[in-house]
């Protein structure tokens, strides 16, 4: 009876593992994508500022529209999309960007920003 409490307790944590390693390795790459976006925005803005006498875009949609920065860089991986606040309060470079990151909710620790980075 000992044996087969071991054998079960040993099975949930071989299958516990493997559910976490198979979990982390899907979301690692959705966090490096949605650092690559949000840096993306950060510098779309950065160059739309230096070639509209330091003047912020009113929103991402204006970024894209004139070519700064394409459609598919608006939403992060979680399918929300980037926050953008120009002028920027945490970023030095013009506009803070930032994506709710896993939990979709801003402000919350998992939330990947572009003065973080």
């Amino acid at each position: 009876m000992l044996v087969g409490a071991a054998l079960t307790w040993s099975a949930a944590g071989v299958g516990l593992t493997a559910a976490f390693q198979r979990t982390c390795r899907y979301s690692r790459p959705r966090g490096l994508t949605a650092k690559m976006r949000v840096k993306a925005a950060r510098d779309a803005t950065a160059q739309f500022m230096m070639d509209n006498g330091n003047n912020c875009p009113r929103g991402i949609d204006e970024l894209v529209s004139q070519k700064y920065l394409d459609r598919n860089n608006v939403k992060d991986p979680w399918g929300k999309e980037l926050i953008f606040r120009c002028p920027a309060s945490g970023d030095s470079v013009g506009a803070d960007v930032s994506s709710a990151g896993p939990d979709k909710k801003e402000g919350t620790p998992d939330d990947i920003k572009s003065w973080e980075l």
